[in-house]
């Protein structure tokens, strides 16, 4: 309410976020087909990079738990 962010939120936004860049890069590769996987390549590295993104700051099942534990579920 005061412009700062609430730990639920934070914690949604996170578990969406990860979960739509992770959708995004396997469309991108379901799109390229072989290219896709080629090493070195665009698509690649961001397919890669989205499975490490959505697993260091905390995992979507972990986000969604926190989220759960701060909204008194």
């Amino acid at each position: 309410m005061q412009g700062n962010p609430s730990i639920t939120e934070i914690a949604q936004l996170k578990a969406f976020a990860g979960a739509a860049h992770e959708a995004c890069a396997a469309d991108a590769v379901q799109i390229m087909g072989g290219a896709g996987i080629i090493r070195g390549s665009k698509i690649e590295r961001t397919f890669r990079e989205s499975k490490i993104l959505s697993i260091g700051g905390g995992s979507s099942g972990v986000m969604k738990d926190l989220a759960a534990r701060q909204m008194k579920y």
